[in-house]
């Protein structure tokens, strides 16, 4: 599964999301459908896995659905990158 871009995060706590990206929110275990005013959402309260950074309102952040770990926009983008050489999907 490759590593997922979110342009904007909503708040620091979650990102409502639609239908198509209910799966690889489930199989990072991320996956939230108990937030008020969405059907679904991904949890990413914890920050980013590398470094610690929150994501806040409005940050771009990466879901890498493999690993379950949420990133901020730099070790998101490098995670890619990283998976390209390897021949991954990104």
């Amino acid at each position: 599964m490759p590593v997922i871009r979110f342009e904007a995060a909503d708040g620091e706590e979650y990102t409502a999301i639609g239908e198509g990206l209910t799966r690889p929110a489930r199989e990072a275990g991320r996956l939230r459908t108990d937030v008020e005013g969405t059907k679904y959402a991904i949890d990413h309260a914890d920050g980013c896995a590398v470094c610690g950074a929150s994501v806040g309102a409005g940050e771009a952040f990466y879901l890498d659905s493999e690993a379950g770990e949420v990133l901020c926009e730099g070790d998101g983008r490098e995670r890619r990158v990283e998976r390209s050489r390897d021949g991954q999907p990104m």
